[in-house]
């Protein structure tokens, strides 16, 4: 899912997914019948469109794999396209009812799609087959995928959003470790005792905290910790003026611009602060600690770079937010009860064990596999990921890549061009509440 993990690295591989490894995520084809066999089923093709990182690759292929031996007569092509231009390209198979038969969803644009009548409602399945458990699907998430009373999609994923950080550094700068609640006050003195001129040449090269992008669902996460939220739980309205808001986005900005513990967009570049050991803190997903961890090594048994991940830091009381990815089925497919079985299958609690939680892809999207995160090869504290849920909000709205654009332009104004938040946050309220009543 659009997710706080850079898609950089995708971009520039995405180019060399071979026809092989769409051909290895197909059935292979039913072996001929001769005189006296049974009748066999008719061959099937789903087209399934996902974005991804050739790296997700071999996990998403076990499922396929596994597909594979369960219902041969079906079989899955696999079209892979970058993040950038993956939701571009649906919109316009949508509006030209080109829609794949199984759509890689995530739960910030679902609502665009299922009102548009881009995707099949599953309710008749789910109502006809009570096995199916859709109780195990975490309940917040799946305020995403349902739009009166009925289910689109079905999620293989969720994130929630801690920070990571370099344990080893905490160690050797002697810094308290950042274990169980912490205050914004505390934070912000750690990310100060962090940041260093390390060189001795009056530049800091050594930063507290790594900035993330805001303009996006996350932004609810630092909101949330003070007791505000981007968009009203109704979708109707705009709370980026209220005085917490206000409040928590200029704390943000101080961080960079003020106490100076975040690197700017310039002394960031393209070197990967964290992974280099120039940034003491930054923030991501379960993806993210599986991404962090094929490029520095296991968060525990590391002789040069332990990290471990951390709750974020409260103001008035704990927050975070949650997001995540899900497989519906396009509207206008032509076999729409064998979508229904693939989804069903590849969404299950033993699939998604697998490719999802045991990997740290992700939460997976059933509950009762959760504790499938947890393993000696994650951070000490990866439970947190799954702690957080209980407090986590989210925003679900038809608009949301709409709204975020706007978000965008004027969280630029405040963290890059330093403007005060209680100057351009109500600003940007005025022009995204039209939006938000326009499309509900």
């Amino acid at each position: 899912m659009s997710h706080p993990t850079s898609r950089r690295n995708f971009l520039k591989l995405s180019a060399g997914l071979s026809a092989a490894a769409v051909l290895a995520a197909c059935a292979a084809p039913a072996p001929a019948g001769g005189e006296g066999d049974a009748a066999m089923p008719e061959t099937v093709e789903l087209r399934l469109t996902f974005w991804g990182d050739l790296a997700d690759m071999p996990t998403w292929n076990w499922g396929i794999e596994q597909w594979k031996d369960e219902r041969p007569d079906i079989q899955i092509k696999w079209e892979n396209t970058p993040w950038g231009e993956y939701w571009t390209k649906l919109q316009t198979e949508a509006v030209a009812d080109n829609l794949p038969d199984i759509v890689g969803m995530v739960s910030m644009f679902s609502q665009q799609y299922i009102r548009q009548g881009s995707l099949l409602s599953f309710q008749s399945y789910i109502d006809a087959e009570p096995e199916v458990d859709v109780a195990d699907f975490w309940p917040a998430n799946m305020l995403a995928y349902t739009w009166q009373d009925e289910i689109y999609a079905f999620p293989y994923d969720l994130s929630t959003v801690l920070p990571i950080y370099n344990k080893s550094m905490f160690l050797d700068n002697g810094v308290e470790l950042p274990i169980g609640d912490w205050t914004w006050d505390e934070f912000q003195e750690t990310c100060i005792a962090l940041t260093q001129d390390t060189s001795g040449d009056g530049n800091t090269d050594q930063w507290g905290w790594l900035m993330p992008n805001l303009a996006s669902w996350t932004i609810d996460i630092p909101l949330s910790t003070n007791g505000a939220r981007f968009v009203s739980e109704d979708g109707l309205k705009c709370l980026l003026d209220t005085p917490e808001a206000i409040e928590t986005i200029q704390w943000l900005s101080d961080l960079r611009h003020v106490h100076q513990v975040s690197p700017t967009i310039a002394q960031q570049g393209d070197v990967p602060l964290f992974e280099s050991g120039r940034a003491a803190m930054h923030w991501g997903n379960p993806e993210r600690v599986q991404t962090i961890a094929s490029r520095v090594g296991p968060a525990r048994d590391n002789e040069n770079f332990l990290w471990d991940v951390a709750l974020f830091p409260m103001k008035t009381q704990p927050g975070n937010s949650v997001q995540g990815g899900s497989f519906a089925i396009g509207a206008t497919t032509e076999n729409p009860d064998q979508s229904w079985e693939f989804v069903k299958f590849y969404t299950s609690a033993p699939i998604l064990e697998e490719m999802v939680a045991k990997p740290s892809r992700g939460i997976p999207g059933r509950a009762s596999i959760a504790q499938a995160l947890i393993t000696d090869e994650n951070p000490e504290h990866q439970q947190y990921f799954l702690d957080v849920l209980e407090y986590s909000i989210s925003t679900f709205i038809p608009a949301f890549a709409q709204v975020t654009a706007v978000l965008a332009k004027y969280m630029d104004e405040i963290m890059i061009n330093n403007e005060p938040a209680a100057a351009i946050l109500p600003q940007a309220v005025q022009e995204i509440d039209p939006i938000l009543i326009e499309t509900a």
